[in-house]
């Protein structure tokens, strides 16, 4: 056991006791080698450790009083059923990205990156800057380009 995973533990009555997961930051948690994800997907891996790995299992269990049954396919069986608009909504916008349709809004925020003209040197050598010039100079572009982020 690593001491991040020891650090999700406490001592109570003698006992070693995992701590209370809404008291745990993030970062512990990442730390100690859990992942971001959907509860969903949480049940779905579960299925998949309690089947040894073996998928084809998952799909045939015959657990049927195990409160993860429902959800071993990955998928909430309780949620409501959509609607016949919005199924035809979803067919959509799939179709119009496997045409390669552009501008489809994607939710992230666009980082306009500033263009920095290149830096010509003069054909003769001697009419070139010095060394310690040419560094101030990159230093003002990557400062520039750092101010416009």
């Amino acid at each position: 056991m690593t001491p991040a995973q020891k650090a999700l533990l406490e001592k109570r009555d003698g006992w070693d006791v995992g701590r209370d997961p809404r008291a745990v930051s993030r970062d512990e948690l990442i730390a100690a080698g859990h992942k971001p994800m959907s509860a969903l997907k949480a049940l779905r891996l579960r299925c998949i450790d309690c089947c040894a790995g073996e998928l084809s299992q998952v799909r045939r269990c015959a657990h049927l009083d195990c409160p993860s049954w429902p959800y071993r396919m990955g998928r909430n069986v309780w949620s409501h059923e959509r609607s016949e608009a919005q199924q035809q909504h979803t067919r959509a916008l799939a179709e119009k990205r496997r045409a390669g349709t552009e501008n489809q809004p994607s939710g992230r925020l666009e980082i306009a990156t500033p263009v920095v003209p290149a830096t010509t040197l003069p054909a003769e050598p001697s009419a070139r800057p010095s060394a310690q010039r040419e560094r101030a100079l990159q230093t003002q572009a990557t400062l520039s380009v750092e101010d416009a982020r």
